[in-house]
């Protein structure tokens, strides 16, 4: 009976029916379920229909029969590797990293599979592990310029930004046009405040961006190229866009009318994150007789009392970090979201593909991400973005995919109560009593020679002030130090602030005199920080979005004499606010009576008017 069954089997596969020839052949094998023959038969028709991890049992059988056979442990070893790379493709991580390991178990010396493992468990977060495998991948394949990027990538999230540079630059020599690892090794140049070359890598970026519609470029770290105009932002999200998410978006209709209008709130930062800090009473002041708000959490998940408030704060709560795309708007589209608001966009963990996908959604790009979101297929990856009349001058709305939604007042909300007592004086921190405090909190990266030039002129200027900055890497301490002490700056008039708890680390503002903003990425969070403590800011504004954040929220103040067009307007400006204390006090006395009234600080306010912009879309 058996060799009917092998015979018909045999008969369906030249046929080219090989889901027939595998139901013959598994009866056949029920009537001899010892016959290893059989098996690896079937092991081979189930690899070649593409059911590779069905073809992996077979075959894992078979070779523990015949523990020395070549060509089995090749074939169980495609078949593992077949299907790894499927769980990888479905977000089912920890699946595709038990296929890569049981592979790696049959062949130690293939390069490719510690590099598909290493890749795996970079997903799964597993980062100094992922490292170790991207190591003995290179140990046994130097040659590959996407394993020294990835490599690269896995250094920079364990801290080891040197490495890191070497990496990428690897990377590079072997293939000159990989141009995500330009893109990290000049972005992480700045992190490290080494500036040596770094315009050469800015000037060729933006030529590339400009000359080669298939370069990958990240969107985030262009923003913060100096060099970019909000011309070349819109180009590269574009491309970016285009290379990443080719399917034409669906038909824009709406859904049916429902008792309440849903909001969905998308995120990777639902954590203890800046985020936090402006976004948290805006879904806590949501009117729940007019909407219901969904969270859609692609957050890491961290145990914070951050997180468990924001989560605690929305009336239904969707966990999408482990959902591919596909799934994720599945779940969206049967929660029937009436208006989706993307908080991350291009920024770390971007799930921004998933909104174009969406079939009766409106869709915002708010928040998150400085800048436009781009085109694909001649149409906007999404509908909105949500800015003012400061971010997004008139003039500048051709160089913005979506439509522009404005709100009367800062786009930018906070949370209430920022302002916290210091418990802590200037001692404390290691900071002169009697000295003039300039600080600027930003991250390092966001700090350029042209900027820190400026503040080196003030410290020269006068003797007894200093610069109190964020302690963001060892690098860009060293750097900073070594840049001032070159140009005749005693380098300890520089002290870095080291992490602290959130509301120590707003109520220290309080110890600085002035903050002095950064170009072309201002402070975001950081400002509303300052502001929330009546600290001044002197910015200067640029032409791109990231650049007018602090002009933002110091214009919807009335203190547009805080934003300044030049290096010399802003060097004067700060040096007003050193010598004329009279005025000083004055800045600040305004400051804080226009808080008192305004939206930007008071979520309910903001909340309100957000709300008619939504209820204006539907």
């Amino acid at each position: 009976m058996s060799k009917i069954l092998i015979e018909e089997a045999e008969k369906y596969e030249r046929g080219g029916d090989l889901s027939k020839a595998i139901s013959s052949l598994k009866k056949a094998l029920q009537l001899e379920p010892e016959n290893y023959i059989i098996q690896l038969e079937l092991g081979n028709l189930c690899a070649s229909n593409k059911q590779f991890e069905e073809a992996a049992g077979y075959f894992r059988r078979c070779l523990y029969q015949f523990k020395d056979n070549v060509d089995i442990k090749n074939a169980l070893c495609f078949s593992l590797t077949s299907f790894g790379n499927e769980y990888y493709l479905e977000s089912k991580f920890k699946l595709s990293e038990a296929c890569f390991e049981e592979v790696l178990e049959y062949e130690k010396n293939n390069w490719v599979y510690y590099y598909n493992l290493a890749n795996t468990q970079d997903k799964l977060n597993k980062i100094s592990i992922a490292y170790e495998n991207y190591q003995k991948a290179i140990q046994l394949n130097p040659n590959d310029a996407d394993l020294w990027n990835n490599n690269g990538n896995a250094e920079r999230k364990l801290g080891y930004l040197d490495k890191s540079l070497i990496s990428y630059q690897n990377a590079l020599k072997i293939k000159p046009d990989l141009f995500h690892a330009l893109v990290h090794l000049a972005h992480q140049k700045q992190h490290m405040c080494n500036w040596y070359d770094i315009d050469k890598y800015f000037q060729k970026i933006c030529s590339i961006v400009n000359t080669n519609t298939e370069a990958l470029i990240s969107p985030f770290a262009f923003v913060a190229n100096p060099l970019s105009s909000a011309q070349d932002q819109l180009l590269c999200a574009n491309q970016w866009t285009q290379n990443h998410f080719k399917d034409r978006p669906f038909k824009k209709e709406k859904w049916r009318q429902k008792n309440k209008i849903r909001i969905g709130y998308l995120s990777s930062d639902f954590k203890l994150h800046p985020l936090y800090f402006l976004i948290r009473d805006v879904i806590k002041y949501h009117n729940r007789d007019i909407f219901d708000i969904y969270a859609y959490d692609a957050s890491p998940h961290e145990n914070t009392n951050e997180r468990k408030t924001l989560i605690s704060l929305f009336d239904c709560y969707r966990d999408i970090s482990s959902l591919n795309d596909e799934k994720a708007v599945n779940l969206i589209n049967n929660d029937e979201i009436d208006i989706f608001i993307d908080l991350t966009g291009y920024t770390n963990n971007s799930r921004a593909f998933i909104a174009p996908q969406l079939e009766n959604t409106t869709t915002i790009n708010w928040l998150g991400y400085p800048g436009t979101m781009g085109l694909t297929q001649e149409k906007p990856l999404y509908d909105y973005i949500l800015a003012d009349d400061f971010i997004i001058p008139k003039n500048d709305e051709k160089y913005y995919a979506e439509t522009i939604l404005r709100l009367p007042f800062a786009y930018q909300p906070n949370i209430e109560n920022r302002a916290h007592l210091n418990q802590k004086n200037r001692k404390d921190y290691g900071i002169p009593e009697d000295a003039f405090v300039y600080c600027a909190f930003n991250q390092s990266f966001k700090i350029t020679e042209f900027i820190f030039k400026a503040w080196l002129t003030l410290l020269e200027k006068y003797p007894k002030s200093i610069l109190w900055l964020t302690y963001s890497n060892a690098w860009a301490t060293s750097n900073l130090k070594d840049y001032a002490d070159k140009h005749g700056i005693n380098p300890e008039r520089i002290i870095f602030a080291t992490r602290a708890p959130n509301n120590e680390h707003i109520a220290r503002h309080a110890l600085a005199d002035v903050y002095l903003d950064t170009l072309p990425y201002n402070a975001h969070t950081s400002a509303s920080d300052a502001l929330s403590m009546n600290l001044p800011i002197v910015t200067l504004k640029g032409s791109t979005f990231a650049s007018r954040v602090a002009g933002s929220l110091l214009h919807s103040l009335n203190l547009d004499e805080l934003i300044t067009e030049d290096i010399e307007s802003y060097i004067n400006c700060a040096i007003r606010l050193t010598e004329d204390l009279k005025y000083r006090q004055n800045v600040i006395y305004r400051l804080n009576e226009a808080k008192r009234n305004s939206p930007v600080f008071h979520p309910q306010l903001f909340v309100k008017t957000l709300e008619s912009v939504y209820q204006n879309l539907i």
